[in-house]
């Protein structure tokens, strides 16, 4: 007995119909849900929030932040920082390039995406415009240097500087 083959156009053709358009909408858009969901959380729990602190109460006094940072300027201060065995460096110098001593200096050793190793620094003035702070051991990678210099007579903030430094 001869077999008949049916033609492929005589097949019954699945149809695409409203149903299946509504469950492919109602699951990617469930996809997407989730995966934003996760990175959301992931976004939320890595990030401390934001970095300075009273932020509008600085923004209030701006003008004078304006103007403590032309009095910098005009001063020409120059800062060198450096990292040794545990020992972080400063090199203080005016615009004459004449090293600037008897100061008193503080400031902290950061990482730029947490807060969870920040050091607080006190420097100790050494001669010609060197100062000291130890920081112990510091593990590598990059940290942020913040460091603001006060004048020993009248305790007023006269310098600042933030300067990025790599530790090996």
């Amino acid at each position: 007995m001869p077999t008949t083959m049916t033609p492929a156009s005589s097949r019954p053709k699945k149809e695409l119909t409203g149903r299946h358009v509504l469950y492919w909408m109602v699951g990617f858009f469930a996809i997407m849900f989730v995966v934003n969901g996760i990175f959301l959380f992931h976004a939320i729990t890595s990030f401390p929030g934001e970095d300075v602190k009273k932020s509008y109460l600085q923004g209030l006094t701006y003008n004078q932040t304006l103007d403590a940072r032309a009095r910098q300027v005009d001063l020409g201060w120059q800062a060198e920082i450096g990292v040794t065995d545990g020992t972080l460096i400063l090199q203080l110098d005016d615009k004459y390039d004449v090293p600037v001593s008897g100061h008193e200096v503080i400031g902290s050793l950061r990482r730029p995406a947490t807060q969870r190793a920040d050091i607080s620094l006190h420097f100790n003035a050494g001669r010609n415009g060197v100062y000291t702070a130890d920081t112990g051991a510091i593990e590598p990678g990059r940290w942020d240097v913040r460091l603001n210099v006060s004048d020993p007579d009248t305790g007023q903030i006269v310098f600042s500087a933030r300067k990025t430094i790599i530790v090996r």
